[in-house]
């Protein structure tokens, strides 16, 4: 729900509300990483990723489709980084609810994530599930609830709040696993840099950041959750209505606090990242609509960010960039593709076991407040 469509947010905010309530192929250069099932703690060496397909899948510019990935056939779009002189870093962004994987790529308003491959950075962008490898899909059969023991239905970001939910504490779901699995596939073609793997996304596509950086953080080299869930729970796990998560993190502002976004308990360590948080200000929340027409607030981002950036930020080997800005629930809009830009330098400047003491924070974009470490005056 990245957009003023109102059946975006319908849908987003009902799950958060109700949900919440009860909830090898073809190879290069690289050496073996284990694969992980499970909240992984360590990192991979620094430049070593495996870059192999499935079995006879070659990657080509251009839509990607019939991926072949645990039982499904999945899709992706890839734009090479133009003028590169060497292994260009990997930028992965994801659409939330209502907009297409195209409208997220190209429309200005939606990020047109495409153009930072002509500032170097290959753009590999995952097609949702729910889309059945369509990338021009918007809201349609993507904007509800989930199923399967999931959460909302765009990715496969967060746990149901109900026991079909308990699986994934422990497994990263198939969209974790997809997104390295494409990655690994698109670095046959075209020369990847290893230590600079990044992913982000918008509202549902920020969540999915999160659980992939909290999963997968053995791979990631850092990421970008704009509005993201955290989906916060009580410290057993068990889950909170929307009002209850909300007053639990009033209450306790800088706690860190479980979330059905990653696995349970949430990892004592992570390897090494950045990561840069993105709260759209006061407007970044929703108002649902009932069957009978009225309105209720059903999901609000001060929390879930608020969260988000708690945990990342209280981890040793994590660099965390809180930023503000007034734009609401969607893609920033203020000096879009100078932030865009702005983020994705920030982002490369870290690679992958980089020392956090010698990480430097330049200014950002007119419109735009950022500081290292959790968010703080939100409360």
């Amino acid at each position: 729900m990245n957009q003023s469509l109102g059946i975006l947010r319908l849908a987003r905010g009902v799950v958060a509300l109700a949900l919440a309530s009860v909830a090898s192929g073809c190879s290069s250069t690289g050496s073996d990483r284990t694969a992980a099932t499970s909240a992984s703690t360590g990192s991979v060496a620094a430049g070593t990723v495996k870059w192999e397909c499935p079995a006879g899948y070659e990657v080509k510019e251009g839509l990607n489709v019939d991926f072949p990935h645990k039982g499904m056939k999945r899709a992706f779009i890839v734009y090479p980084a133009r003028n590169a002189s060497g292994p260009a870093p990997v930028w992965v962004p994801m659409t939330g609810s209502v907009e297409s994987t195209n409208d997220n790529l190209t429309v200005a308003r939606s990020g047109a994530n495409s153009l930072l491959a002509e500032h170097g950075y290959t753009v590999i962008a995952p097609v949702r599930a729910c889309a059945n490898q369509d990338p021009n899909i918007r809201g349609q059969v993507c904007n509800g609830p989930g199923s399967n023991g999931w959460n909302w239905n765009p990715w496969f970001e967060g746990r149901a709040g109900d026991p079909s939910g308990d699986r994934w504490k422990t497994d990263e779901g198939p969209d974790s696993s997809f997104f390295v699995a494409m990655v690994q596939c698109v670095g046959t073609k075209y020369k990847l840099d290893a230590r600079r793997l990044f992913l982000g996304g918008i509202s549902s596509g920020g969540t999915m950041t999160n659980r992939a950086l909290l999963f997968r953080s053995d791979f990631w080299a850092g990421g970008l959750p704009i509005s993201g869930e955290w989906y916060v729970t009580a410290d057993d796990g068990s889950p909170l209505s929307f009002d209850d998560a909300r007053a639990a993190v009033a209450a306790a502002p800088t706690k860190i606090h479980q979330g059905r976004v990653g696995p349970y308990p949430l990892p004592a360590k992570v390897g090494p990242l950045i990561v840069m948080t993105v709260w759209g200000g006061e407007k970044d929340l929703w108002n649902c609509t009932r069957p009978d027409g009225t309105k209720f607030l059903c999901a609000d981002y001060r929390p879930s960010t608020q969260a988000g950036s708690n945990f990342f930020s209280a981890q040793p080997d994590v660099v965390h960039v809180a930023c503000s800005s007034t734009h609401g629930h969607m893609w920033p809009q203020v000096n879009t593709q100078a932030f865009n830009r702005w983020a994705l330098d920030t982002l490369a400047s870290h690679p992958k076991g980089s020392d956090p003491r010698g990480f430097k924070l330049t200014t950002p974009p007119e419109g735009y407040t950022c500081h290292v470490g959790a968010f703080a005056g939100l409360y």
